[in-house]
């Protein structure tokens, strides 16, 4: 991935988690569910994305139970944790592969009425 695309994505990913941690809203879980699906669909084969999956999973099963959106302390640091990890590997990525998996993720919840 070029070096401003990278800086972009990389940017987009922390502001999103900062969204969640900062503001817990459906809407910040949902942007910040569909970028990290979108990396797990591109094919990026990382622990800290599937970290990041898991800790989403947890907000999402608590939301369930509870109706509303809220991050413990130790959850907020996963994140922030896994998205760091993630950016190093934003370089390797193809700029195609992510735009491709960014169309399947929207296509995919678009039919979902996500």
């Amino acid at each position: 991935m070029m070096s401003e695309t990278h800086d972009r994505l990389a940017l987009e990913l922390r502001m999103a988690v900062e969204a969640l941690v900062g503001a817990p809203s459906p809407d910040a879980y949902n942007v910040l569910t569909k970028m990290l699906a979108a990396l797990n669909r591109s094919g990026i084969r990382l622990a800290a994305l599937e970290t990041a999956t898991a800790t989403m999973n947890e907000i999402c099963d608590r939301y369930e139970r509870v109706g509303k959106i809220g991050l413990k302390d130790g959850e907020a640091l996963a994140l922030r944790c896994a998205a760091a990890s993630i950016e190093a590997t934003l370089p390797k990525l193809p700029v195609n592969v992510f735009a491709r998996a960014v169309a399947e993720v929207e296509i995919y919840c678009a039919s979902i009425g996500a």
